[in-house]
């Protein structure tokens, strides 16, 4: 049977281009106001745009330039973004320095925060890692005032957080080498709250998850080791897509490099179809990817590689390119209504735990395929070359464990 592919005909319009003096590699929107930020890809600084794309604000823009810095030099260096969620307002991290920009100017402090990100109200920040714990500060996080201040502790979490499109829950992440755990939380006392059920990504090294706008799907981009793309349904945190898009990095390093910044991965995004999910690619294209129908779909957007996509509020696409290119994109669709329905029903069918430390035992886990509740991983001792590394770590440990008991 044939399926009709409903964006083979359609003309994704040029609303407006900007050229810049360098490259972005991210590109954050405001949740709801027409504002975009871009990390630059030479340097550690922040430039924000208007939905225009002119230039209202600029952050550490005489950073040094990262030059020939080893690949997690580099990475460290990269400044996280977060946008309070009703104002004008953005947090950046970067080098042990925290700025907050507003359109009157841009306020700093010290600090040794990786991740930062506004509770859903906006009244608080959390922030990874926790200042207090010496080398095991990572197994937690604290909750901030506007003014830096620390007024209390959090559950650990170390990418990104990502309000459901209905509100009422957040999805963040949990990174390990061997598996990510994609958690879910509530706010609660001015704290993320993690709910009991949670998802197990492979390895480690993923982007912030992003909802499609209806709040029934999410796509996350990764990881260390591949090029990947997964998509998950919600409430069931079922599997969709599972997509292996370039084989595993180089291990020399000046090889790694070239790898990692060829295809950056922050290049996917939902317009206003929650069915048409959209990324970027190296060859300087947008893919249509319409998940219903199983079909995807090329739309050439310029010579150069895509190396930033994002959604604004709007339902417009920002896309920005390796010449420095930036364009605000408009895509078919019309804006839809969440399904408060589906946080209603993923609520009611977990529980609020107490989650500090590793999390891993405390939570019912599902890697979109299978499901593991109590101890039931304890029991595995076989897996497959196709399973995930952890699931095969897993079962290696548990039957070493089990030879030794059976050893008299």
């Amino acid at each position: 049977m044939l399926i009709a592919n409903r964006y083979r005909d359609t003309v994704i319009e040029a609303v407006h281009r900007a050229l810049l003096a360098a490259p972005v590699e991210r590109l954050v929107a405001h949740p709801r106001l027409p504002l975009v930020a871009g990390v630059d890809a030479t340097r550690p600084a922040v430039y924000v745009w208007d939905l225009h794309l002119r230039p209202v604000g600029t952050i550490s823009a005489d950073a040094d330039s990262y030059g020939n810095l080893p690949p997690w030099e580099r990475y460290e260096q990269v400044p996280e973004l977060a946008w309070h969620p009703h104002e004008p307002m953005l947090l950046v991290t970067a080098g042990g320095v925290l700025w907050r920009w507003t359109p009157d100017g841009v306020t700093t402090w010290p600090t040794e925060y990786g991740s930062l990100a506004f509770s859903p109200d906006g009244g608080t920040v959390w922030a990874s890692p926790a200042s207090v714990g010496g080398e095991d500060a990572w197994l937690a996080s604290d909750v901030v005032e506007h003014d830096a201040s620390v007024v209390g502790g959090g559950p650990r979490w170390d990418t990104g957080v990502a309000e459901h499109p209905a509100g009422g829950l957040v999805l963040t992440l949990a990174s390990d080498q061997g598996a990510t755990l994609v958690l879910f939380a509530r706010s609660e006392d001015r704290r993320m709250r993690i709910r009991s059920r949670a998802l197990v990504l492979d390895a480690d090294g993923y982007e912030t998850p992003v909802w499609s706008p209806d709040g029934r799907r999410f796509a996350v981009r990764g990881n260390a080791y591949v090029q990947s793309l997964e998509v998950y349904s919600f409430p069931a945190l079922e599997r969709q897509v599972a997509l292996t898009l370039r084989e595993p990095a180089p291990a020399s390093t000046p090889d790694w490099t070239e790898f990692a910044l060829d295809w950056l991965r922050n290049d996917i995004a939902f317009g206003h179809d929650p069915d048409v999910l959209w990324m970027g690619t190296p060859e300087g294209a947008l893919l249509a990817l319409d998940l219903a129908a199983g079909t995807a779909t090329t739309h050439p957007v310029g010579g150069a590689g895509v190396t930033a996509l994002a959604r604004m509020a709007s339902g417009q696409l920002v896309v920005a390119d390796r010449d420095g290119g930036l364009v605000l994109l408009s895509v078919p669709g019309a804006p839809v209504t969440p399904d408060a329905d589906g946080v209603a029903g993923f609520l009611a069918g977990t529980e609020p735990i107490d989650a500090t430390g590793y999390l891993w035992d405390e939570l019912e886990r599902t890697d979109g395929v299978r499901t593991w509740r109590d101890d039931d991983l304890a029991r595995v001792v076989e897996a497959n070359d196709d399973d995930p590394t952890w699931l095969r770590l897993q079962a290696a440990i548990n039957q070493v464990r089990s030879d030794r008991t059976d050893q008299p």
